[in-house]
Protein backbone atom coordinates (compact mmCIF):
# COMPACT_ATOMS: atom_id res chain seq x y z
CA UNK A 1 0.00 0.00 0.00
CA UNK A 2 2.05 3.31 -1.54
CA UNK A 3 1.47 5.86 1.39
CA UNK A 4 -0.31 9.54 0.69
CA UNK A 5 3.19 11.49 0.94
CA UNK A 6 4.38 9.71 -2.17
CA UNK A 7 1.27 8.49 -4.23
CA UNK A 8 1.55 9.22 -7.66
CA UNK A 9 -0.02 12.61 -8.61
CA UNK A 10 -1.17 13.65 -4.95
CA UNK A 11 1.80 16.64 -4.95
CA UNK A 12 0.68 17.60 -7.93
CA UNK A 13 -2.76 18.01 -7.16
CA UNK A 14 -2.40 19.71 -4.16
CA UNK A 15 0.39 21.90 -6.11
CA UNK A 16 -1.15 22.40 -8.97
CA UNK A 17 -4.59 22.43 -8.56
CA UNK A 18 -5.70 22.88 -5.04
CA UNK A 19 -3.43 25.58 -3.77
CA UNK A 20 -4.24 27.50 -6.72
CA UNK A 21 -7.74 27.10 -6.24
CA UNK A 22 -7.44 27.90 -2.79
CA UNK A 23 -5.69 30.81 -3.56
CA UNK A 24 -7.98 32.40 -6.48
CA UNK A 25 -11.13 31.39 -4.21
CA UNK A 26 -9.58 33.31 -1.43
CA UNK A 27 -8.34 35.87 -3.78
CA UNK A 28 -12.26 36.56 -4.94
CA UNK A 29 -13.84 36.44 -1.97
CA UNK A 30 -11.71 39.06 -1.28
CA UNK A 31 -12.45 41.16 -4.20
CA UNK A 32 -16.20 40.40 -3.42
CA UNK A 33 -15.68 41.40 0.62
CA UNK A 34 -14.00 44.46 -0.81
CA UNK A 35 -15.83 45.47 -3.45
CA UNK A 36 -19.01 45.13 -0.49
CA UNK A 37 -17.03 47.39 1.87
CA UNK A 38 -16.50 50.37 -0.41
CA UNK A 39 -20.25 50.13 -1.10
CA UNK A 40 -21.34 50.14 2.41
CA UNK A 41 -18.71 53.34 3.25
CA UNK A 42 -20.25 55.18 -0.05
CA UNK A 43 -24.00 54.55 1.53
CA UNK A 44 -23.32 55.31 5.24
CA UNK A 45 -24.45 51.56 6.01
CA UNK A 46 -22.34 50.67 9.20
CA UNK A 47 -24.40 46.92 8.84
CA UNK A 48 -22.80 46.42 5.78
CA UNK A 49 -19.76 47.40 7.16
CA UNK A 50 -19.64 45.30 9.90
CA UNK A 51 -20.89 42.10 7.52
CA UNK A 52 -17.56 42.66 5.00
CA UNK A 53 -15.22 42.57 8.10
CA UNK A 54 -16.78 39.58 9.64
CA UNK A 55 -16.56 38.32 6.66
CA UNK A 56 -12.77 38.71 5.85
CA UNK A 57 -12.18 37.19 9.04
CA UNK A 58 -13.76 34.10 8.02
CA UNK A 59 -11.46 34.07 5.35
CA UNK A 60 -8.58 34.66 7.17
CA UNK A 61 -9.75 31.74 9.05
CA UNK A 62 -10.48 29.59 6.24
CA UNK A 63 -6.97 30.10 4.95
CA UNK A 64 -5.24 29.58 8.15
CA UNK A 65 -7.16 26.22 8.22
CA UNK A 66 -5.85 24.71 5.14
CA UNK A 67 -2.18 25.89 6.04
CA UNK A 68 -3.03 24.19 9.72
CA UNK A 69 -4.57 20.68 7.66
CA UNK A 70 -1.10 20.97 4.94
CA UNK A 71 1.39 20.79 7.96
CA UNK A 72 -0.96 17.86 10.18
CA UNK A 73 -0.31 15.93 7.08
CA UNK A 74 2.89 16.86 6.55
CA UNK A 75 3.03 15.47 10.47
CA UNK A 76 1.48 12.31 9.42
CA UNK A 77 3.91 11.57 6.64
CA UNK A 78 6.80 12.30 9.17
CA UNK A 79 5.72 10.14 12.07
CA UNK A 80 6.74 6.44 12.24
CA UNK A 81 3.81 3.77 13.65
CA UNK A 82 7.23 2.00 15.41
CA UNK A 83 8.02 4.83 17.40
CA UNK A 84 4.27 5.63 18.36
CA UNK A 85 4.43 2.21 19.52
CA UNK A 86 7.72 1.87 21.07
CA UNK A 87 5.81 4.51 23.86
CA UNK A 88 3.36 1.41 24.62
CA UNK A 89 6.36 -1.51 25.07
CA UNK A 90 4.93 -3.04 21.79
CA UNK A 91 6.49 -3.09 18.22
CA UNK A 92 5.17 -2.11 14.63
CA UNK A 93 6.68 -1.82 11.55
CA UNK A 94 8.32 1.83 9.93
CA UNK A 95 5.33 3.36 8.32
CA UNK A 96 3.51 6.40 8.41
CA UNK A 97 -0.09 7.12 9.59
CA UNK A 98 -1.42 7.13 6.20
CA UNK A 99 0.31 3.78 5.30
CA UNK A 100 -0.03 2.08 8.02
CA UNK A 101 -4.10 3.43 7.54
CA UNK A 102 -3.84 1.58 4.25
CA UNK A 103 -1.82 -1.38 5.49
CA UNK A 104 -4.50 -2.05 8.29
CA UNK A 105 -7.64 -2.52 5.89
CA UNK A 106 -5.49 -4.14 3.47
CA UNK A 107 -4.31 -6.56 5.97
CA UNK A 108 -7.84 -7.03 7.33
CA UNK A 109 -9.11 -8.11 3.79
CA UNK A 110 -6.19 -10.62 3.47
CA UNK A 111 -7.21 -12.07 6.99
CA UNK A 112 -11.10 -11.96 5.82
CA UNK A 113 -9.91 -14.41 2.80
CA UNK A 114 -8.25 -16.78 4.60
CA UNK A 115 -11.43 -16.86 7.30
CA UNK A 116 -13.39 -17.37 3.96
CA UNK A 117 -11.01 -19.76 2.77
CA UNK A 118 -11.31 -22.20 5.88
CA UNK A 119 -14.94 -21.70 6.95
CA UNK A 120 -15.76 -22.61 3.18
CA UNK A 121 -13.53 -25.98 3.43
CA UNK A 122 -15.09 -27.21 6.77
CA UNK A 123 -18.58 -26.70 4.49
CA UNK A 124 -17.54 -28.55 2.05
CA UNK A 125 -16.08 -31.21 3.65
CA UNK A 126 -19.53 -31.78 6.32
CA UNK A 127 -21.35 -31.71 3.14
CA UNK A 128 -19.41 -34.33 1.43
CA UNK A 129 -19.48 -36.49 5.11
CA UNK A 130 -22.89 -36.16 6.20
CA UNK A 131 -23.88 -37.05 2.03
CA UNK A 132 -22.02 -40.81 2.63
CA UNK A 133 -24.38 -43.48 2.99
CA UNK A 134 -24.52 -47.57 3.14
CA UNK A 135 -26.38 -50.30 3.86
CA UNK A 136 -26.34 -52.17 7.36
CA UNK A 137 -27.82 -55.80 6.66
CA UNK A 138 -30.03 -57.28 9.52
CA UNK A 139 -28.62 -60.20 11.73
CA UNK A 140 -24.92 -59.68 11.25
CA UNK A 141 -25.45 -59.81 7.01
CA UNK A 142 -27.51 -62.61 7.18
CA UNK A 143 -30.62 -60.27 6.15
CA UNK A 144 -28.67 -59.47 2.45
CA UNK A 145 -28.55 -62.90 1.68
CA UNK A 146 -32.36 -63.41 1.09
CA UNK A 147 -32.73 -59.82 -0.23
CA UNK A 148 -31.45 -56.32 1.15
CA UNK A 149 -33.03 -57.08 4.72
CA UNK A 150 -31.47 -54.08 6.45
CA UNK A 151 -31.14 -50.46 7.62
CA UNK A 152 -29.82 -47.12 4.98
CA UNK A 153 -28.20 -45.11 7.18
CA UNK A 154 -25.89 -41.96 7.01
CA UNK A 155 -22.94 -42.71 9.34
CA UNK A 156 -21.63 -39.34 9.63
CA UNK A 157 -24.94 -37.76 8.86
CA UNK A 158 -24.12 -35.52 12.19
CA UNK A 159 -21.39 -33.04 10.71
CA UNK A 160 -25.08 -31.76 8.73
CA UNK A 161 -25.65 -29.91 12.12
CA UNK A 162 -22.40 -27.63 11.68
CA UNK A 163 -23.75 -27.35 8.20
CA UNK A 164 -26.20 -24.38 9.14
CA UNK A 165 -24.05 -22.06 11.40
CA UNK A 166 -20.84 -22.26 9.47
CA UNK A 167 -22.78 -21.11 6.42
CA UNK A 168 -24.21 -17.97 8.23
CA UNK A 169 -20.53 -18.09 9.27
CA UNK A 170 -19.46 -18.24 5.53
CA UNK A 171 -21.40 -15.25 5.11
CA UNK A 172 -19.97 -13.43 7.72
CA UNK A 173 -16.91 -13.85 6.36
CA UNK A 174 -17.51 -12.32 2.97
CA UNK A 175 -18.80 -9.80 4.05
CA UNK A 176 -15.71 -9.06 6.09
CA UNK A 177 -13.60 -9.23 3.31
CA UNK A 178 -16.31 -6.82 1.22
CA UNK A 179 -16.34 -4.19 3.71
CA UNK A 180 -12.51 -4.31 4.43
CA UNK A 181 -12.28 -3.52 0.63
CA UNK A 182 -14.73 -1.36 0.47
CA UNK A 183 -13.58 0.87 3.66
CA UNK A 184 -10.15 0.49 1.73
CA UNK A 185 -11.98 2.21 -1.52
CA UNK A 186 -12.76 5.16 0.51
CA UNK A 187 -9.32 5.95 1.96
CA UNK A 188 -7.84 5.31 -1.39
CA UNK A 189 -10.39 7.94 -3.07
CA UNK A 190 -8.94 10.23 0.18
CA UNK A 191 -5.08 9.43 -0.86
CA UNK A 192 -6.25 10.24 -4.22
CA UNK A 193 -6.27 14.42 -3.52
CA UNK A 194 -9.97 14.16 -4.57
CA UNK A 195 -11.44 15.34 -1.28
CA UNK A 196 -8.80 18.44 -0.64
CA UNK A 197 -11.02 20.05 -3.67
CA UNK A 198 -13.64 20.71 -1.52
CA UNK A 199 -11.01 23.10 0.33
CA UNK A 200 -11.57 26.17 -2.57
CA UNK A 201 -15.06 25.82 -2.59
CA UNK A 202 -15.13 25.53 1.47
CA UNK A 203 -13.17 28.77 1.63
CA UNK A 204 -15.48 30.74 -1.03
CA UNK A 205 -18.38 29.42 0.16
CA UNK A 206 -18.19 30.17 3.73
CA UNK A 207 -18.03 33.63 3.11
CA UNK A 208 -21.24 33.58 1.09
CA UNK A 209 -24.85 34.73 2.24
CA UNK A 210 -26.76 31.75 3.43
CA UNK A 211 -24.01 29.24 2.47
CA UNK A 212 -21.95 29.20 5.20
CA UNK A 213 -23.10 26.07 6.52
CA UNK A 214 -22.40 24.22 3.11
CA UNK A 215 -19.13 25.59 2.83
CA UNK A 216 -18.19 25.14 6.34
CA UNK A 217 -19.40 21.14 5.73
CA UNK A 218 -17.08 20.87 2.72
CA UNK A 219 -13.99 22.12 5.01
CA UNK A 220 -15.20 19.62 7.56
CA UNK A 221 -14.93 16.67 5.31
CA UNK A 222 -11.68 17.47 4.03
CA UNK A 223 -10.06 17.91 8.06
CA UNK A 224 -11.93 14.99 8.98
CA UNK A 225 -11.34 12.24 6.45
CA UNK A 226 -7.55 13.64 5.74
CA UNK A 227 -6.80 13.71 9.93
CA UNK A 228 -9.57 11.73 11.49
CA UNK A 229 -9.85 8.87 9.29
CA UNK A 230 -6.40 7.54 8.60
CA UNK A 231 -5.42 8.75 12.13
CA UNK A 232 -8.19 5.83 13.85
CA UNK A 233 -7.02 3.63 11.39
CA UNK A 234 -2.95 3.57 12.33
CA UNK A 235 -4.17 3.09 15.82
CA UNK A 236 -5.80 -0.32 14.33
CA UNK A 237 -2.77 -0.99 13.17
CA UNK A 238 -0.85 -0.69 16.46
CA UNK A 239 -3.64 -3.90 17.10
CA UNK A 240 -2.77 -5.69 14.36
CA UNK A 241 -1.29 -8.70 16.31
CA UNK A 242 -4.00 -9.05 18.28
CA UNK A 243 -6.77 -8.56 15.30
CA UNK A 244 -5.17 -10.07 12.33
CA UNK A 245 -2.13 -12.06 12.94
CA UNK A 246 0.44 -10.86 10.52
CA UNK A 247 2.36 -12.07 8.75
CA UNK A 248 0.83 -15.16 8.01
CA UNK A 249 -3.08 -13.83 8.98
CA UNK A 250 -3.66 -17.13 10.90
CA UNK A 251 -5.21 -17.71 14.19
CA UNK A 252 -3.85 -20.01 16.59
CA UNK A 253 -5.28 -23.37 16.55
CA UNK A 254 -5.80 -23.70 13.08
CA UNK A 255 -3.36 -25.34 10.42
CA UNK A 256 -4.46 -23.70 6.96
CA UNK A 257 -1.66 -26.36 5.18
CA UNK A 258 -4.43 -29.15 6.15
CA UNK A 259 -7.49 -27.45 4.24
CA UNK A 260 -6.23 -27.41 0.56
CA UNK A 261 -9.33 -27.22 -1.27
CA UNK A 262 -7.77 -29.13 -4.60
CA UNK A 263 -9.25 -32.40 -3.01
CA UNK A 264 -12.48 -31.37 -4.08
CA UNK A 265 -11.49 -31.06 -7.74
CA UNK A 266 -9.15 -34.07 -7.55
CA UNK A 267 -11.73 -36.14 -6.28
CA UNK A 268 -15.42 -36.34 -7.04
CA UNK A 269 -17.92 -37.95 -5.10
CA UNK A 270 -17.92 -41.30 -6.53
CA UNK A 271 -14.60 -41.97 -5.35
CA UNK A 272 -15.30 -40.56 -1.88
CA UNK A 273 -18.43 -42.94 -2.24
CA UNK A 274 -16.27 -45.99 -3.01
CA UNK A 275 -13.57 -45.19 -0.75
CA UNK A 276 -16.26 -44.95 2.37
CA UNK A 277 -17.76 -48.19 0.73
CA UNK A 278 -14.20 -50.27 1.25
CA UNK A 279 -12.39 -48.49 4.36
CA UNK A 280 -14.86 -46.89 5.95
CA UNK A 281 -16.09 -43.50 6.00
CA UNK A 282 -13.45 -42.51 8.76
CA UNK A 283 -11.11 -42.77 6.33
CA UNK A 284 -13.07 -40.14 4.44
CA UNK A 285 -12.57 -38.21 7.21
CA UNK A 286 -9.12 -38.54 7.45
CA UNK A 287 -8.80 -37.49 3.92
CA UNK A 288 -10.01 -33.87 4.89
CA UNK A 289 -8.79 -33.76 7.86
CA UNK A 290 -5.41 -35.39 8.75
CA UNK A 291 -5.31 -34.09 12.45
CA UNK A 292 -6.43 -35.88 15.31
CA UNK A 293 -9.55 -37.04 15.65
CA UNK A 294 -10.40 -35.85 12.46
CA UNK A 295 -13.44 -34.18 12.86
CA UNK A 296 -12.14 -30.77 11.73
CA UNK A 297 -12.21 -27.72 13.80
CA UNK A 298 -15.41 -25.97 13.40
CA UNK A 299 -15.37 -24.26 16.14
CA UNK A 300 -11.98 -22.71 15.52
CA UNK A 301 -13.46 -22.00 12.05
CA UNK A 302 -16.45 -19.94 13.30
CA UNK A 303 -14.12 -17.90 15.75
CA UNK A 304 -11.90 -17.31 12.52
CA UNK A 305 -14.85 -15.59 10.75
CA UNK A 306 -15.93 -13.60 13.82
CA UNK A 307 -12.73 -12.43 14.56
CA UNK A 308 -12.54 -11.57 10.64
CA UNK A 309 -16.14 -9.88 11.41
CA UNK A 310 -14.69 -7.55 13.92
CA UNK A 311 -11.20 -6.60 12.77
CA UNK A 312 -12.85 -5.64 8.71
CA UNK A 313 -16.40 -4.63 9.87
CA UNK A 314 -16.83 -3.73 13.81
CA UNK A 315 -13.51 -1.78 13.82
CA UNK A 316 -13.36 0.27 11.22
CA UNK A 317 -17.36 1.31 11.14
CA UNK A 318 -16.76 2.58 14.34
CA UNK A 319 -13.75 4.43 12.91
CA UNK A 320 -16.16 5.62 9.96
CA UNK A 321 -19.02 6.53 12.48
CA UNK A 322 -16.14 8.48 14.37
CA UNK A 323 -15.01 10.60 11.34
CA UNK A 324 -18.43 11.15 10.34
CA UNK A 325 -19.15 12.62 14.00
CA UNK A 326 -16.16 14.57 13.65
CA UNK A 327 -17.75 16.28 10.77
CA UNK A 328 -20.98 17.70 12.73
CA UNK A 329 -18.19 19.36 15.46
CA UNK A 330 -15.98 21.03 12.99
CA UNK A 331 -19.11 21.67 10.47
CA UNK A 332 -20.24 23.61 14.01
CA UNK A 333 -16.83 25.24 14.39
CA UNK A 334 -16.65 26.62 11.07
CA UNK A 335 -20.07 27.33 10.50
CA UNK A 336 -20.60 29.57 13.46
CA UNK A 337 -20.50 33.90 13.11
CA UNK A 338 -18.23 36.02 14.18
CA UNK A 339 -19.40 38.55 16.61
CA UNK A 340 -16.58 41.50 15.84
CA UNK A 341 -18.17 43.62 17.35
CA UNK A 342 -17.72 41.97 20.85
CA UNK A 343 -13.92 40.97 19.99
CA UNK A 344 -13.40 45.20 19.15
CA UNK A 345 -14.99 45.91 22.51
CA UNK A 346 -12.80 43.29 24.03
CA UNK A 347 -9.58 44.92 22.43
Amino acid sequence: MTDVCGIAGFAGTLDNTVLPLAAMAAVTTGAIIGATYAVSQALNNPKVAMWAKTEAVQVVVSLVSVLLLLAVMDVFCSLRMDGIASLFGISSGPLCVYDAAGTYLTDAAQYSLKAVKIVRYHLEAYNVLSALNGFECEFGGIGCLFGYSGTSISPLGGYGAHMAALDVFLNSSIMSAISALNFLFILIFVYKGFVLLFLPLGIFLRSMPYLRSFGALLMAVSVAFLVVYPFLLSMLYLMEPALVYPPAFEPPGLNPAFFDESIFEEHGGTHFSAEAATAGPDAVAEDFFPDEPHTGNPIGAMRFAASAFIAAVFLPTAVLIATVASIAYVTRFYGEEIDLSRIMQMV
